[in-house]
């Protein structure tokens, strides 16, 4: 695939995020005023006659009822298939907490500037899989869909669906965000996202060989240590050196922001192991 038309794909992605957010926010409204063909949360969506599941969700609700109805395995295929092609483009293109913490996060750096450093998504390699397991089995052990009910994406559509319905805000899922925007505000950069959001976890780990990737072209690179792609990836991910299971969500700004081309959307798998670039 060609780096110019890669690049294009880039300025879709905020009026996609936006359009996702502004359409959940009116969503209860909608079906206040009749329309219930489409109905729910980015947890769990009917859609006519399918409820469309996202796979954290899912996983976590047949966990903890130690249960799985063909309803629910049907309605979880085509979300996990994006994933499965595409990567978790859910985070970057389609969830609107995505939206909101790279937003405060090019704040806090305008504010006070923390440039990516030493490799961090080798750091919240371990995180990522202990929490994921953790969320999964205490749901497990307690009986709830943790993973569910903690999910970014399912707390922020919540929100004015029970603003709606309810007439008040609820104080577990305002508390619950509340909790999330301090940490955006003062713990390591978007953390949440990067390492203890069940959602993207376990989307990162259904990545295949041939699942949709940011590819390098070592010949055409022209940068050293710290790299354009990686001071700027909203994740903290060097394309050059991360796994397939290390948190890149396609949102292409690595391609965009890279001044010699050497980036490209590819579905080849990679050869040998990530490159260690001195």
């Amino acid at each position: 695939m060609s780096h110019g038309p890669t690049r294009r794909w880039t300025r879709w992605r905020r009026p996609t995020q936006a359009a996702v957010a502004l359409f959940y926010l009116a969503l209860p409204w909608l079906n206040a005023g009749g329309f219930r063909e489409v109905a729910g949360t980015l947890a769990s969506l009917k859609v006519g006659p399918l409820d469309l599941t996202e796979p954290a969700a899912a996983l976590a609700a047949a966990l903890a009822g130690l249960t799985a109805s063909w309803e629910l395995v049907l309605g979880v295929l085509p979300v996990a298939a994006l994933a499965l092609l595409a990567g978790p483009v859910f985070c970057s293109w389609v969830c609107p907490w995505g939206l909101i913490s790279e937003g405060m996060d090019r704040l806090r750096q305008q504010l006070r500037p923390r440039p990516w450093t030493d490799s961090p998504w080798v750091r919240v390699r371990r995180l990522r899989w202990a929490a994921l397991t953790g969320v999964l089995l205490a749901g497990a052990l307690l009986g709830a869909p943790l993973a569910a009910l903690l999910s970014a994406p399912r707390l922020i559509t919540a929100l004015p669906l029970e603003v709606v319905w309810l007439r008040l805000l609820s104080p577990v899922t305002g508390g619950l965000l509340g909790a999330l925007l301090l940490l955006e505000l003062v713990g390591p950069r978007r953390l949440w996202c990067r390492a203890l959001c069940p959602v993207g976890a376990l989307a990162n780990f259904l990545r295949t060989r041939r699942t949709l990737r940011v590819g390098w072209d070592a010949t055409r690179c022209t940068c050293a240590r710290h790299p354009h792609c990686f001071l700027r990836c909203p994740w903290g991910v060097d394309p050059r050196q991360a796994g397939r299971y290390d948190g890149c969500s396609n949102c292409l700004v690595c391609v965009k922001g890279c001044p010699s081309g050497a980036l490209h959307l590819t579905t080849s798998p990679r050869k040998g192991s990530p490159s260690k670039v001195e």
